[in-house]
């Protein structure tokens, strides 16, 4: 009987532990889905002033649409040779949201759904059951987004003339890496469980 409740206990509090293979993979997934599906907005709805230098603008796009800013930073610009920094976001800047074709919420609404849609599908692969289940499933996309979403700050990068401009590395890490992927992955995981509820309730009732 004894053996019976530990096993019990063991099923209940493995069924909460994240799926870390799933969701490092899954993560990864749906960081390169977004910016796949950001780079074919751009091309399509963007003008000169991005398509000319297409991978890193659709980066920086890709970033801003999880209010990730983008920085120019000018080598010996200050006091004493001292860099100048300065922050901005295409999609949420006034003085700069006219300079982009394509509405913003396009952009914004990209990797929400992306997210979601991954966060759902690890959640019903692990065959999560409830809400908990689901959030952590779906939250499990960090684990491979993390690493990408850092990575992303140095590859989406234009230098030249003393100066460059790239993702902010911390907003990249927590804003693209975590907070995105950790919240929308969870909603995408606690839907996939209540979609399963109600198609079991479904089949029971026939």
């Amino acid at each position: 009987m004894k053996t019976q409740v530990m096993a019990t206990r063991t099923q209940q509090s493995s069924g909460i532990d994240p799926p870390f293979l799933s969701g490092a993979v899954a993560g990864a997934v749906s960081y390169l889905v977004g910016y796949i599906l950001t780079l074919v907005v751009v091309v399509v709805a963007e003008s000169d002033q991005f398509t000319n230098d297409l991978i890193e603008s659709a980066g920086f796009l890709y970033y801003n649409a999880q209010f990730a800013n983008v920085e120019t930073s000018v080598d010996g610009g200050g006091a004493f040779g001292a860099a100048l920094e300065q922050e901005f976001n295409y999609l949420t800047d006034s003085s700069l949201s006219s300079s982009v074709d394509a509405p913003a919420i396009l952009y914004h609404l990209i990797p929400i759904l992306v997210l979601v849609g991954v966060g759902y599908a690890v959640a019903r692969q692990v065959h999560a059951t409830d809400l908990v289940e689901g959030a952590v499933a779906g939250a499990s996309l960090v684990l491979g987004t993390v690493v990408l979403a850092l990575l992303g700050t140095f590859l989406f990068s234009l230098g030249g003339n003393g100066g460059s401009v790239s993702p902010v590395l911390l907003d990249g890490v927590l804003l693209v890496g975590l907070v995105f992927p950790g919240v929308f992955g969870a909603v995408g995981g606690a839907i996939s469980t209540q979609v399963g509820s109600n198609q079991q309730q479904q089949y029971g009732r026939r």
